[in-house]
């Protein structure tokens, strides 16, 4: 309000003294052309001047607005066809996400004439064509999205092969997989994509020629998979080993054969309670079980498991007295081991020494209660005509 009185006032003061310059002397001013004549006050005269400047500034102003109006007029239509195409690619997503294949493959499409990022539109086109079952229409559109952005060919292959490993055609996954990884041989997403297809095919010669490459690049995947990995391929390879016709018969040619697989494996992947409690196993079904206590004795001071233990006290190895004499020495570092004292009340039996066989047994009994225990005393004892001590011990074992 203060303004509005402000700036009236300037005006009553500006009019006052233009009012008061006028009455002091109107001036005189003229204009003469050829038998033409123009005489106006000097006052008039500035006014009219004043009014042509500024009809001619609107009048260029407009014949300029006339001119540009039609960029600007494109501009926003880009701009709206932009927003539309925005729009259309969310719910095309959305569409996606909750299942609605054949809306979201349409309103996709659409979204990708209008939008500027054509790709992702495609791709999900794509994706929701392979949902339907129509998997021409799904090769179709990754083509439309390979021409539609120049430098998109990888992605769009990483989603073709994301499409054939999930329609089960896993050859043609590893045939792109293997083509892009020739030209792009250091690309992690697409190593991860070769191990994921090599595992789908249970190819475990492949992925062991894949694994030094693997191990270089430390971050791709955490030590803890990658150790898991690295000991599921050696553990495929000595099962598959193990079930080979072209050895010798007598078991001989497949253990020697799982011992290259295992000895060619990492000392970490080695030491593994799986890995070398499978070796083992399979030394045993190849009637090998004085290789497999060769094994397992080198072995146990470094990898202690009680799977391990208890397996080594099955184990009927080629000398005995020294087989006990290996456990013994590890029940000095773990005197109140259970499953050692199993162990070495099995290995002592078969040792022919049946008091030391006893007195291990029943010390395992005391320290944890393992139905195995129980049941070689109840054998022990029968063996000795302790008929009554020896249901017990049956009894406690089947409880």
């Amino acid at each position: 309000m203060k303004k509005l009185v402000v700036l009236i006032a300037l005006f009553l003061l500006v009019g006052l003294g233009f009012g008061y310059l006028v009455s002091i002397d109107p001036g005189y001013v003229l204009f003469s052309w050829d038998s033409y004549t123009l005489e106006t006050s000097f006052w008039f005269f500035n006014i009219m001047l004043g009014l042509f400047f500024l009809s001619a500034y609107l009048i260029l102003r407009f014949v300029l607005f006339l001119i540009g109006s039609d960029w600007r007029m494109s501009d926003w239509r880009t701009l709206r066809r932009a927003k539309r195409g925005k729009r259309q690619t969310t719910r095309g997503f959305l569409s996606l996400a909750q299942g609605q294949w054949h809306t979201a493959e349409r309103q996709l499409i659409q979204a990708a004439a209008l939008g500027d990022n054509p790709l992702i539109n495609y791709l999900g086109a794509a994706r929701a064509a392979y949902e339907k079952g129509d998997m021409d229409k799904s090769d179709h559109w990754l083509k439309e999205a390979s021409h539609s952005t120049k430098g998109a060919e990888l992605a769009v292959a990483i989603t073709q092969i994301q499409l054939l490993l999930s329609r089960g055609q896993t050859e043609q996954a590893l045939a792109v997989v293997l083509r892009l990884r020739k030209n792009n041989p250091k690309h992690k997403h697409l190593l991860k994509m070769h191990i994921k297809v090599l595992r789908e095919l249970e190819d475990w010669v492949g992925l062991k020629e894949l694994l030094p490459t693997v191990r270089k690049l430390a971050k791709l995947i955490p030590q803890n998979k990658l150790k898991e990995l690295e000991e599921k391929v050696v553990i495929q390879l000595m099962q598959r080993a193990a079930k080979s016709s072209n050895t010798a018969a007598n078991g001989a040619g497949q253990a020697e054969l799982i011992k290259e697989i295992y000895k060619d494996a990492p000392r970490s992947v080695r030491l593994s309670a799986e890995v070398l409690g499978c070796y083992v196993e399979l030394l045993i079904q190849l009637q090998q079980q004085g290789k497999a206590e060769q094994v397992l004795r080198s072995a146990l001071p470094s990898v202690w498991h009680d799977d391990l233990v208890m397996t080594y006290g099955r184990l009927q190895g080629d000398d005995v007295p020294q087989q006990l004499l290996f456990a013994e020495q590890q029940l000095k570092e773990r005197t109140n081991d259970p499953v050692l004292l199993l162990a070495l009340g099995r290995i002592a039996i078969r040792a022919g020494n049946e008091a030391k066989a006893q007195e291990y047994l029943e010390a395992a009994s005391k320290i944890k209660a393992l139905p195995e225990v129980h049941s070689e005393l109840g054998y022990l004892l029968t063996k000795q005509g302790a008929f009554e001590s020896a249901c017990e011990h049956f009894n406690k074992a089947l409880a």
